[in-house]
């Protein structure tokens, strides 16, 4: 996947496992049950380790993981990621075992590639790589969006078209097929028109769950979109508003508020939050160009999703900055501002504090995961 390479580069060559070799092969033993961004975070320190010392010799990597409970799908979609990256760049062969208890936001495990690479069929290398590339079969949709691709005009309504196609054997009502499609085609389109990287689409839905307080069927759907790339969420945005003089009247607005914010920047609220909170405004855009238009209304379709949605976890990564996205904090003032605050007010009021935090990861471009639970239409 292009650019891979930076997840690597961004979060360094130190891990808490020694590198030790048996029965020909470097191992990576889990000595805990949670498998999160921090793990992941120890496992890219532990491939760079190798990746210095072992450069030439192409000893095979077994990642042990033991039993687990996986964090979200976004974990275990970055350490896919990660195996990637070694079986295609640096050639090597990877080994992964595990068992991952059962959880609604996580069962797409179960349509993971990573499940190829603890087998030993002959070609489950090359099979891994082909379907981390692209999949659409029973609960799964994968697709990774090429840079090369962009040159198709109607990519992004063919892609909005499969999702539809996807989503309506699961009885998906069509108000949720709608949203959830224009959601991931929003964020791709964000990634190959401001990027200029690959985006990986990531689907799945759940088998159907029955609540013991509620009557009728649920789904669980989980989403995760991926791009790799130096441009992070908010750096477009970062760079237009240093040019001053040719900010129209929303930016120049958004500049005020920077002023502002500016003031009351600490270790919990920093510049880069205000860039990324900026970046989900009605009409602003990190474009160059001085335009009327432009922005995103992915605020307001997430928002509309966790209206229709029993339960949701819904947040995004970029840089080493999480953003959290909750329901009662992504409503639209009268002037198409979203305060991500009580007070609904973004020009002169700073977020709410526990929706924004550290990531774990350094993550170079911009991840997103999405997870809602949505009743079966009958």
């Amino acid at each position: 996947m292009k650019n891979d390479h930076l997840l690597m580069l961004k979060n360094g060559k130190s891990s808490s496992k020694k590198l030790k070799i048996d029965n020909k092969m470097i191992e990576y033993r889990l000595d805990k049950s949670t498998f999160d961004g921090k793990v992941i975070k120890d496992i890219i320190g532990f491939v760079n380790a190798v990746q210095d010392k072992y450069s030439k010799v192409k000893l095979p990597l077994h990642f042990n993981l033991g039993n687990i409970e996986i964090r979200d799908k976004l974990t275990y979609i970055m350490f896919e990621c990660v195996c990637n990256y070694l079986i295609e760049t640096c050639e090597r062969k990877v080994f992964v075992t595990f068992n991952a208890k059962d959880k609604i936001n996580t069962e797409g495990i179960g349509s993971s590639p990573l499940l190829l690479l603890g087998t030993q069929q002959k070609d489950r290398f090359l099979e891994f790589s082909q379907k981390f590339k692209k999949e659409i079969f029973r609960l799964h949709y994968r697709r990774i969006i090429e840079t090369k691709e962009d040159d198709d005009p109607y990519l992004l309504s063919k892609i909005m078209s499969d999702i539809d196609s996807f989503l309506k054997t699961f009885f998906v009502s069509k108000q949720y097929r709608d949203a959830i499609a224009e959601v991931i085609v929003e964020l791709a389109g964000n990634a190959l028109e401001h990027t200029e990287t690959d985006c990986l689409i990531d689907l799945d839905v759940t088998e159907p769950y029955d609540k013991k307080e509620t009557s009728g069927s649920f789904y669980g759907i989980n989403i995760t979109i991926i791009n790799f790339s130096q441009k992070l969420l908010g750096s477009s945005i970062s760079k237009k508003i240093e040019e001053k003089n040719t900010l129209n009247e929303r930016h120049l607005k958004l500049l005020d508020a920077y002023y502002i914010h500016k003031g009351k920047f600490s270790s919990h609220y920093r510049e880069e939050d205000f860039y990324n909170i900026a970046s989900f405004q009605h009409k602003i855009s990190g474009r160059l160009k001085n335009e009327s238009t432009g922005g995103t209304g992915l605020t307001k379709l997430i928002s509309r999703l966790e209206g229709y949605s029993d339960a949701y976890h819904c947040y995004v990564i970029t840089g080493n900055r999480a953003l959290s996205f909750e329901r009662d904090m992504l409503s639209y003032n009268e002037d198409g501002w979203i305060g991500f605050n009580k007070e609904e007010d973004f020009l002169t009021n700073i977020p709410k504090r526990d929706i924004l935090g550290q990531s774990a990861i350094n993550m170079p471009g911009t991840a997103y995961n999405l997870n809602f639970v949505m009743k079966k239409e009958e």
